[in-house]
């Protein structure tokens, strides 16, 4: 039986977190580090779960780039996992809920992104030479308008050579 009538300070809270995030990083399912945090700490399922999710997001944020990707594959098997344990077994709401993980764990593939962390490096390096919309107007003019009509001499040449070549092709019947 859990015990529910007391709260966990905000300290046991930070260290069950990080127990969850160390558990999902060795590769533990989601489910099972929900049920092994509450049944050690004595807590509902739901406070386990606040753990795990507050663990995957420590963990996330602990996990170099390099390896984010590789994280998100396993916790994302896992998950997979979950919901088919759960079909198995009956458990609907379980499934739909590890369905929805999966679904979260999706929105997330952004973070993975490695052009994303560079345009947000390029951007942050970039910001002092950025006019932002202040100050004054640019004063050089860069017109390559009247470039971009011209068609270069190489083209022209071929164009011409292919007209006066006057192949005509026979019809393949």
């Amino acid at each position: 039986m859990t015990n529910t009538s007391t709260r966990s300070t905000n300290t046991e809270f930070c260290n069950r977190c990080e127990e969850a995030a160390d558990l999902l990083a060795n590769g533990w399912p989601g489910r099972a580090v929900v049920q092994q945090l509450s049944r050690r700490y004595q807590v509902s399922p739901q406070a386990a779960r606040a753990y795990v999710r507050e663990g995957r997001i420590l963990l996330i944020q602990s996990v170099g780039l390099d390896n984010r990707a590789a994280m998100f594959a396993q916790v994302f098997a896992g998950l997979q996992m979950d919901r088919i344990e759960a079909r198995e077994q009956g458990n609907s709401s379980a499934a739909v809920g590890a369905s929805k993980a999966m679904a979260n764990m999706l929105k997330q593939l952004a973070d993975l992104d490695p052009m994303r962390d560079f345009e947000n490096a390029f951007m942050h390096a970039a910001a002092p030479t950025l006019n932002n919309n202040r100050g004054t107007m640019p004063r050089v003019s860069i017109n390559t308008y009247r470039e971009d009509l011209e068609i270069p001499e190489e083209f022209v040449k071929l164009w011409e050579a292919e007209r006066d070549a006057d192949v005509k092709e026979e019809p393949p019947f």
